[in-house]
């Protein structure tokens, strides 16, 4: 009885401080690469996430991202499915979403230009620095030649 109470004294201590000072993105402790892909998409940075009380927690405090964050949630498989999900909304239901903010085209349009980031060519790596092709080109034939 004793060991019950206490943990249901400190979720609900966790969830009235949460309540007050912010959310929590959540995810198990295995989903660090999709916590933090999901605030990039969501165009949330400079959050860090934690160990937390079901995996792991990326705070939010401020109420325009956390708004944010559930309007880019909202309709994608939550807790129950094995996906991230917010501390005090688990099925992804757009709980804290405000419509006028940050309409659906609003919230596609940030996702699309998150995961549109450019990436370095590798032939654009080899003319910014030629000497580390030069060395590459070295060590491979180096292990060839110790290869025959």
């Amino acid at each position: 009885m004793k060991t019950t109470f206490s943990i249901s004294a400190i979720a609900l201590a966790f969830s009235l401080f949460t309540a007050i000072n912010g959310e929590c993105l959540s995810g198990r402790p295995n989903q660090l690469a999709e916590l933090e892909a999901t605030l990039k998409d969501a165009g949330l940075v400079g959050i860090k996430c934690r160990p937390g009380y079901i995996g792991l927690d990326c705070d939010v405090y401020d109420k325009a991202l956390i708004s944010k964050l559930s309007c880019y949630l909202r309709g994608k498989p939550g807790k129950h499915q094995g996906k991230v999900f917010m501390w005090q909304d688990d099925n992804n239901t757009g709980k804290w979403c405000d419509e006028k903010k940050y309409p659906p085209t609003v919230v596609a349009a940030a996702v699309a230009q998150a995961r549109a980031a450019p990436a370095v060519a590798p032939a654009a790596e080899r003319k910014a620095c030629p000497l580390a092709t030069d060395i590459q080109k070295c060590v491979n034939k180096c292990v060839d030649d110790a290869i025959n």
